[in-house]
């Protein structure tokens, strides 16, 4: 096994983070590898701490940038990467000591799998204790097909780059990038086209938790508001969908494609009450119209999930008054309960 490993790592105004994350690839017990840090414009310290780290080890390369956002930092990190293999890791997080490893026997030993995934847990801080992993097995390695996409979609597994190894010729050759218009879905976006360029439809995921995501202070999805998510939410459901049509996916993990898309339309609704320049009845408005057009009301028919008969009947009824008022009841009855 001696395939040479190019790490790539965004980097931007990390200071207090990237030096647990470069440690933990330093630990790493295969070492054969190669870490391309971008700095994607830092103004904290950052950048000097990049070329502090070079400096130390010659296996660190350090790429200066103007900040371009995620996409932009990734690409160049692809642009400027050697080896056989190529992985992504965030600036906050960190790696278990065998990441490397695991993924490149796993890929020697399923020469047939043309994607070689690993499962993560979430941790607070730098603290395991309470790490929650997005899934557990009793087989060290479970075989998929582009069969089972959604199944791996529930799971967490598809739509980041950081728990997977990708193939430095399929990259290149294909020139499979990061779409720099997008700041929100633009990895599930580069793991569709990778697997198309890749030509390959087995999927082999290593169950052992490799990839520590670690939970931060940052706004969430379900906590900052976003002017452009029903456009970008549009954008994805549609790549996603064009895909599996053209995987003829069966109708069961169809399904639950037509579930997750209800699901972003859900958060979709509760992004519009977040607007910081709408007055409450402008969100309401908005809300309302949207729950009566034609694309809410067929995403609400096809998903398969459950839903409260009551929420289903506020969603029906296009009031997002009534929605409000389920919300408000359900924590009343949270909270008195406790």
């Amino acid at each position: 096994m001696g395939s040479e490993m190019c790490i790539r790592d965004r980097v931007y105004n990390c200071i207090e983070s990237l030096k647990y994350c470069v440690q933990s690839i330093q630990q790493q017990t295969y070492m054969n590898w190669k870490l391309v840090l971008v700095d994607d414009g830092s103004t904290d310290g950052t950048a000097g701490l990049c070329d502090q780290l070079a400096e130390m080890d010659s296996r660190i390369e350090v790429i200066h940038k103007l900040n371009g956002g995620v996409s932009s930092a990734r690409n160049a990190g692809i642009d400027a990467a050697i080896g056989e293999y190529i992985t992504f890791c965030d600036s906050d997080d960190y790696l278990e000591p065998d990441y490397l490893v695991s993924l490149l026997q796993t890929a020697e030993s399923n020469p047939d799998c043309g994607h070689i995934w690993c499962c993560f847990q979430t941790v607070t801080g730098y603290q395991k204790e309470n790490a929650i992993p997005n899934y557990s097995a009793a087989e060290d390695i479970q075989r998929y097909t582009l069969q089972d996409y959604m199944t791996l979609h529930e799971m967490w597994l598809d739509t980041n780059p950081w728990n997977k190894l990708y193939r430095m010729d399929i990259i290149q050759d294909r020139s499979v990038q990061f779409p720099e218009d997008l700041s929100l879905g633009e990895d599930w976006l580069f793991n569709l086209a990778y697997i198309d360029a890749s030509g390959n439809s087995k999927i082999a995921v290593i169950t052992k938790p490799l990839y520590n995501y670690v939970r931060g202070n940052n706004e969430s999805l379900d906590s900052k508001y976003r002017s452009d998510l029903l456009d970008i939410y549009r954008r994805l459901n549609d790549a996603c969908l064009t895909h599996l049509q053209k995987w003829r996916i069966l109708d069961a993990q169809m399904a639950k494609f037509f579930d997750s898309r209800f699901y972003l339309y859900e958060r979709v609704l509760r992004n519009t009450m977040r607007a910081p320049n709408k007055s409450l009845s402008e969100k309401m408005r908005w809300n309302n119209a949207f729950l009566r057009s034609t694309e809410f009301r067929e995403a609400l028919e096809a998903r398969e999930c459950f839903v409260h008969p009551l929420y289903l009947r506020a969603y029906k009824s296009g009031s997002y008054r009534m929605v409000l008022f389920l919300n408000h009841l359900h924590k009343w009855k949270s909270k008195f309960l406790k």
